[in-house]
């Protein structure tokens, strides 16, 4: 098995087709597996689950969305893993680069970067991650997408997600991984298809998020301040602010789309986040 893709979920009938839709395109001629962890969904979500015939999943109550995926990669099978949740999608030119990337360079994660729909599924703008972060850069902001991040499951068995952390488990443990020296490597093509939508978890505007992924840091310091600024030098040198045109592919309403944008946004503009 080379590939286990897990997706946790709740209540998700109104992406989780989409979704699985994306991962059985995506997957297309590889191994690998799907397993969903439905956290005891209320909605249609199970009805859509129980009509897969290509996919494991099961439902019961868990203690959010880091405990669902623990449970998930515990279960599976596979060399490498992808953290995709129910309103994520992958690109399958992307996603097929990225699994060629960590086989030739034998790293332990590879990135890329993000392209974000709204909640209506049109182009939002695109993350684009084109580096690969230093350890001084995880202390001060998370520098990847999970849905764009694939990673050896070995380093899931000597770490895996914190539960006591409802958001930010993964800044959390992506930062654990960078401090055990983690060999990543990155590739141009986006991976992942992140929706942006009021009930994401990721998105926190008007709300209260007491969780902090690093509380031990002293975010002003001069040090800190100075990655920052090398990251950003980093990025521009790699063409990570240049507007160049991009193609991918997501589902919407089941149909597949095939998409390619001239000049892609490179910045959130909150007028449009609907």
């Amino acid at each position: 098995m080379l590939l286990s893709i897990i997706t946790p979920c709740f209540n998700a009938e109104k992406h989780i087709t989409d979704c699985l839709l994306s991962v059985r395109r995506a997957c297309q001629g590889i191994d690998y597996e799907h397993i969903v962890v439905d956290g005891g969904s209320a909605d249609g979500t199970i009805e859509i689950l129980k009509k897969q015939n290509d996919i494991t999943w099961f439902s019961e109550k868990d203690n959010g969305m880091y405990d669902a995926l623990n449970k998930g990669i515990a279960l599976s099978r596979g060399l490498v893993v992808g953290h995709l949740n129910s309103d994520e999608q992958y690109n399958r030119k992307g996603l097929l680069e990225a699994l060629s990337k960590m086989r030739t360079e034998n790293s332990d994660g590879v990135l890329g970067p993000t392209v974000m729909l709204n909640g209506q599924l049109e182009f939002l703008q695109l993350l684009k991650q084109v580096i690969v972060p230093r350890l001084q850069d995880v202390y001060w902001h998370m520098p990847i997408q999970s849905c764009s991040f694939l990673y050896k499951r070995v380093l899931w068995e000597h770490i895996p997600y914190d539960t006591k952390y409802r958001l930010v488990a993964d800044h959390v443990w992506f930062r654990s991984q960078m401090e055990s020296g983690i060999k990543l490597t990155v590739v141009p093509k986006p991976i992942g298809i992140f929706t942006w939508h009021p009930n994401s978890l990721s998105n926190t505007k008007g709300k209260t998020n007491p969780e902090d992924a690093l509380p031990d840091i002293n975010k002003k310091s001069f040090k800190l301040k100075l990655a920052k600024h090398y990251y950003r030098l980093r990025k521009w040198l790699a063409g990570g602010y240049k507007k160049e045109p991009i193609s991918f592919e997501y589902f919407k309403d089941n149909q597949l789309q095939c998409i390619t944008i001239q000049s892609p946004v490179l910045k959130v503009r909150p007028q449009v986040q609907k």
